[in-house]
């Protein structure tokens, strides 16, 4: 039966309707499994009812216009139950619910199971016959295993299907939920951008016949369409400047680089050598690269995807004479199944009120394009994009929802929460330049996160006091090889120049698990509890020595670095990169013995995400010299939860009780121990996260530059006395849900609601 299984549910995957799924799921079911009649429930929540939405058996007219409650019928019983009803006689059970409309008085044998995606019940799956008789195991199973498989179908169907519906019948919907990209709100109508062509359409196959001459002219045609790509590039990010900060300016640089013959370019032209037309080259060598980012867990690398496929994407355009230019004359919301940024900086300033993306996370360059420039995005939304050009939408970047054709009272209520939004952000704004100093008086260092191209990326101003995480892995899978030391150094010298005076925290090589360098393929079975971090390095001290080396060079005459060491689990590591830290400080010492210049050892830390490490902290205090927390994947590990996987993300949660009393440990230890200690995972940029952690006494905060306004905001404005008191509640509570509550209300009550929900 699994091939058959198989079948239905490709079949129902390849509708493009909520109702057409149910009728084709019901028509196979009732074939496959030789029974007199198949239907499917659907769960209508906010009515707490169960919709015939499709039968095959039954009356078919019925189908949309009948209707059960929770509580009522076998149909309700097996949603509150959670679990499979096999009966031989249904009528003859207590719970069973006559319906004349739906003409079922001949069937006798009954058999349902709930169709479940993350907890919730989406629906019921029923079959019937006129035989009295009880469903065997082969039979309960296969509709079990069915309705499981079915599960994630119809939960995306049904976000599409709203859509939809909404389209067609012109009824007010619920609000859809997406991943709230960039805060704030946007109304305005949808703009949706589809591309002419993409990679999907592009052939794989070489040339038929691939002569010199052809060679060369696919060449010359990828190299013009390398430079119209470049000018246009630069020409957008020429419209920008003065518009964004010059570290946001940096996305700019980061898509000329992967065009550089070093990078993409240079692999395309080879590929093209070997017969392919410049398009099939351009498609393979881009896949090939977006899908090792796409595989990575850490977010802000994974999102790289996207800028790749967006370069390709240029490409293609370009080759074939189709390049993207947006006609806006009226203010919009641009729609697209991959917002890019580059899409996104083509459309005109004044006009572009949000974005909302079916792909893409808070970590794409898309979302960080803008968040600087200050536009409410959503992405990750299951949207039939086709469908709704020139609806009316409202984003609410608070909550991740999106409006479509709302009802007059909505939109008036948006209209108002907009206007409070406004006065907020002129608030903030105005207390930006101002210390990090709560209202008790204690101060908070204000730490950036740093990556690729970060000398640029993020430019150093008065509102920040250093940089927390500068990834150092980030240029070395942008190139064919590993980096030479002197290329090292020159990246390294530049940041460390860049924020002169302040404290650069470069974390060494984090490679290995679902980071794979193209040069280096590691393949495992565990990856995430494999070859990885520290690990790899110490395995491979030539690769260590030399970015130690490269980094000590570039701190000459700053005096600002700090080393810092990935996925620590025990002491032996830690030891053993001492060892080579001290021989490559050596060696550069001895090197530059008679050149006058001064090289002062760095201060060397550990990061703490291996729970592991918990246990061992008063051994790693005699041995390092601070400690910071990558609060994500410590989460991570302590919940046993891939965040990135869709079916578990919603257990990953910073606020469950034992993140908390794990970070309520590190900052006693590191107290007791005298050893300082930062925070640098996304915890740090969230309000209520900043709240929690200034209520447990950490004062050394690292995020991303779009967050430092927010967070100044919120610290200027709390109390860290009343925080500690609020904590001592947040304890005893039983989850992340209830502590978020407890200080949402506290934010509420100190005017600072507009930052975790629409509105001031």
């Amino acid at each position: 039966m699994l091939t058959q299984l198989r079948d239905i549910v490709e079949q129902v995957n390849a509708t493009d309707s909520l109702d057409s799924a149910a009728q084709i799921l019901v028509q196979q079911i009732r074939s496959v499994m030789a029974v007199d009649c198949c239907s499917v429930y659907l769960t209508q929540a906010s009515e707490k009812r169960f919709n015939l939405s499709a039968t095959d058996g039954l009356e078919r007219s019925a189908a949309g216009n009948i209707s059960i409650a929770f509580n009522e019928g076998i149909v309700g019983l097996v949603g509150q139950k959670e679990e499979p009803i096999n009966l031989a006689d249904a009528q003859a059970h207590p719970r069973f619910k006559y319906l004349p409309e739906i003409k079922e008085d001949n069937f006798r044998a009954f058999l349902a199971a709930p169709i479940i995606h993350q907890r919730q019940v989406l629906g019921v799956l029923v079959v019937q016959q006129t035989q009295a008789r009880e469903f065997d195991k082969t039979e309960e199973s296969f509709l079990v295993t069915l309705a499981t498989q079915l599960a994630n179908v119809i939960a995306h169907a049904q976000a599409k299907g709203l859509v939809s519906a909404q389209q067609q019948h012109k009824k007010t919907i619920k609000s859809l939920r997406g991943i709230a990209g960039s805060p704030g709100i946007a109304i305005a109508n949808a703009h949706v951008v589809i591309p002419n062509i993409c990679l999907q359409q592009v052939s794989n196959e070489p040339l038929p016949t691939a002569d010199e001459t052809t060679i060369s002219d696919e060449v010359d045609a990828f190299q013009q369409a390398v430079r119209n790509s470049k000018e246009e590039i630069a020409s957008i990010a020429l419209r920008l400047k003065g518009q964004l900060p010059q570290e946001t300016m940096a996305i700019f640089d980061v898509y000329q680089q992967m065009l550089s013959e070093a990078d993409l370019s240079g692999e395309v032209k080879r590929k093209i050598q070997q017969g392919y037309s410049a398009t099939s080259a351009v498609k393979l060598i881009a896949e090939g690269y977006i899908e090792r980012f796409q595989g990575m867990s850490d977010p802000y690398l994974r999102e790289r995807a996207s800028d790749l496929r967006d370069v390709a994407q240029r490409l293609l355009s370009h080759l074939s004479g189709t390049a993207f230019t947006a006609k806006v004359a009226s203010d919009i919301i641009l729609v697209a199944e991959e917002v890019t940024a580059t899409m996104l900086a083509n459309v005109p300033r004044g006009h572009l009120k949000g974005i909302v993306s079916v792909s893409g996370s808070a970590n794409s360059h898309a979302a960080i394009l803008a968040r600087a420039l200050g536009l409410p995005a959503l992405m990750g939304m299951a949207l039939p994009i086709e469908k709704m050009a020139g609806s009316t939408l409202i984003i609410d970047g608070y909550s991740g929802e999106l409006y479509v054709e709302p009802e007059q009272a909505v939109l008036q209520e948006y209209v108002g929460l907009l206007e409070e939004e406004r006065e907020l952000d002129n608030i903030m704004q105005d207390c930006l330049a101002a210390p990090a100093v709560t209202k008790d008086n204690v101060a908070v260092e204000m730490l950036l996160n740093a990556g690729l191209s970060a000398d640029t990326e993020i430019a150093i101003n008065e509102f920040a006091d250093g940089v927390g995480l500068y990834r150092t892995e980030v240029p070395f899978m942008l190139t064919e090889s590993f980096p030479t030391e002197s290329e090292q150094t020159e990246r390294y010298k530049g940041i460390l120049h860049t924020y002169q005076g302040k404290p650069v925290t470069m974390r060494t090589l984090d490679v290995g698990g679902d980071k794979q360098l193209p040069y280096f393929p590691i393949v495992e079975e565990n990856p995430f509890l494999g070859w990885r971090g520290i690990r790899i390095t110490l395995d491979h001290p030539e690769i260590f020595l030399v970015q130690i080396k490269a980094m000590l060079r570039a701190s000459i005459g700053e005096d600002n670095l700090q080393i810092m060491l990935p996925m620590v689990s025990g002491l032996q590591e830690v030891d053993d990169a001492i060892r080579l830290i001290e021989q490559a400080y050596c060696e550069v010492h001895e090197q530059i013995r008679d050149t006058g210049q001064i090289l002062r050892e760095p201060k060397l830390g550990v990061m703490l995400e291996v729970p592991a490490a918990l246990l061992l902290l008063p051994q790693l205090a005699q041995r390092v010299d601070f400690w910071s927390i990558g609060s994500n994947d410590l989460t991570q590990y302590l919940l046993a939860v891939d965040r990135n996987n869709p079916r578990v993300a919603g257990l990953f949660d910073s606020f469950h009780p034992a993140v908390l009393q794990a970070l309520k440990f590190i900052i006693e230890q590191a107290k007791t121990h005298q050893v300082p200690v930062s925070l640098c995972g996304e915890l740090a940029g969230d309000p209520l996260g900043a709240a929690v952690l200034l209520a447990m006494g950490y004062t050394k905060l690292s995020m991303n530059t779009y967050n430092i306004a927010r967070i100044k905001f919120v610290i200027r404005h709390v109390n860290v006395a009343e925080l500690k008191e609020l904590l001592h509640q947040a304890y005893q509570l039983n989850s992340g849900a209830e502590v978020r509550a407890l200080f949402s209300r506290y934010l509420e009550q100190q005017g600072l609601g507009g930052l975790v929900r629409a509105g001031r």
